[in-house]
């Protein structure tokens, strides 16, 4: 099991915009519901998805993430402040094409990784489709009490606050598409 902790902000790309003069992906993902993970086998919708022998325990959220031509499957559990749970699988693409993803909650973006003054990485998602405009950048860390150096073009702190994950942003943008 990996743990991810990372904090998140809110970014106005409207002035200093340094990411994106750095190296950038194209992601596209998709949040899974319905997944089982029974003795070693990990299905969705009568897929096999992948085989893991672990205990796999206190998931909130399946994502499939395809992003420079790979496929990815990630369970992340419960956050508890800047910290969660994360495994990962990777997918075959011949599998993720073969998959019934279309309607299902997601998101595309362009992700920057911008080094900051710290050495720290920071990734820059800048959304599109119903999102577009939306800017968040995270950074990842060894612990939650690391020194980070926070970059002067980051506004609020979203780390703490509920309804800004990806996958909430994803069942937003599929319930206003609904109604």
């Amino acid at each position: 099991m990996g743990i991810e902790i990372e904090r998140r902000f809110l970014v106005d790309g409207r002035d200093l915009t340094p990411w994106r003069e750095c190296d950038s992906i194209s992601i596209s993902q998709c949040y899974l519901s319905g997944v089982s993970h029974l003795e070693d086998k990990i299905m969705w919708n009568g897929n096999l998805l992948a085989t893991d022998s672990r205990k796999i325990t206190g998931i909130s959220t399946w994502r499939i993430r395809l992003h420079d031509g790979a496929v990815t499957l990630t369970a992340k559990g419960f956050r508890t402040n800047a910290t969660a749970s994360e495994y990962e699988w990777p997918l075959s693409v011949d599998l993720y094409d073969s998959l019934p993803l279309d309607g299902l909650p997601g998101v595309s973006k362009t992700r920057y990784l911008w080094p900051g003054e710290d050495g720290l990485l920071w990734e820059v998602d800048e959304f599109e489709g119903r999102l577009a405009g939306l800017i968040i950048a995270e950074v990842e860390l060894e612990s939650e009490d690391q020194e980070v150096a926070i970059p002067p073009w980051t506004g609020l702190e979203l780390t703490n606050l509920r309804g800004w994950s990806n996958a909430s942003l994803s069942t937003m943008i599929k319930d206003s598409e609904q109604n």
